[in-house]
């Protein structure tokens, strides 16, 4: 198998949620840096638009999204698992609880932080989260809200359970365990609020150990040089997919929820019920293929 590369910077929850699959995986993995604010335009060299991270480069095919990047990792690297005990339905369908638990501590941490912020920081998270009016989070409710998913977390350690799915880790954990991994550091008040949750905290201190897999920083010139030497999987396109697409049309896709991490347009190669592709051209990369997951992203006809 060709190289992984991951595309990101460690400060993302999301980019630790990829971590931890690489961690479980025991991969081998190679590594960009990519900016925490825009421009971006290595990144966006390569995805033909999308600004989010991780971005997970293997060859010329680029993954888009943790749980796209999930899909692949599973196909590819099999053992160890994402979903011990197999329910890798539910492990993806987790996407959507762990978004929403993400969002209480995003809306925490900007009422409670980004007075602070630098200005360009501020204002380019403001772009990226249009629906949020920064000035006037209701903190109390997210409170509430945080504390409610993290309940849950506690609730099914309650039997002794190391993880979440009993005694091996996976995706159940990858899409619980990074909100209280951003949220303890930066706003102290979350250790009173899951102060009664102490089998949680437990969990969070063996999750945390699985470290990341063995990293190798490169330069994203390196990265370039692959996706230029290689030549993108060929996709297959369902005879009934949803919206009727066919091999060659034009499309946009990009994030269906109000956050703007960027479109991407490009000539669709793949589609069925979980995933996306569209290949796209750039003089630094050459021909990529581009792929997302179906879950949570929208595709417009151009």
């Amino acid at each position: 198998m060709t190289d992984l590369i991951l595309h990101s910077y460690d400060g993302s929850p999301f980019t630790q949620r990829v971590l931890k699959m690489l961690a479980i995986k025991r991969a081998r993995w190679r590594w960009v840096e990519t900016p925490m604010m825009m421009p971006k335009e290595d990144l966006v060299a390569l995805t033909g638009g999308y600004r989010g991270t991780p971005v997970l480069q293997i060859g010329a095919d680029i993954y888009i999204d943790s749980q796209r990047i999930a899909r692949e990792l599973e196909l590819r690297l099999p053992e160890p698992t994402l979903f011990p005990g197999g329910n890798a339905g539910l492990g993806f369908a987790m996407v959507k609880y762990a978004d929403s638990y993400f969002r209480a501590g995003l809306h925490m941490a900007i009422g409670l932080t980004s007075p602070s912020w630098p200005d360009e920081f501020r204002a380019d998270r403001q772009k990226l989260f249009p629906d949020i009016d920064f000035a006037r989070v209701d903190v109390e409710h997210a409170k509430a809200q945080l504390r409610a998913h993290a309940s849950l977390v506690e609730l099914q350690l309650q039997d002794g359970r190391e993880f979440l799915a009993g005694p091996a880790p996976g995706m159940l954990d990858i899409h619980a365990w990074t909100v209280p991994w951003f949220a303890r550091p930066w706003m102290p008040v979350v250790n009173e609020l899951f102060a009664a949750f102490p089998k949680m905290a437990a969990w969070e201190a063996r999750v945390a150990a699985l470290g990341e897999g063995e990293r190798q920083p490169i330069p994203v010139a390196e990265a370039f040089a692959v996706a230029r030497g290689s030549r993108p999987l060929a996709g297959t396109i369902d005879a009934d997919d949803a919206l009727g697409l066919r091999a060659g049309e034009l499309v946009d896709v990009g994030p269906e929820e109000e956050m703007r991490r960027g479109d991407v347009r490009g000539e669709v190669v793949a589609a069925n019920p979980n995933e996306i592709a569209v290949r796209h051209q750039h003089p630094s990369c050459g021909e990529v293929v581009v792929h997302f997951p179906r879950l949570g992203y929208r595709v417009r006809r151009v």
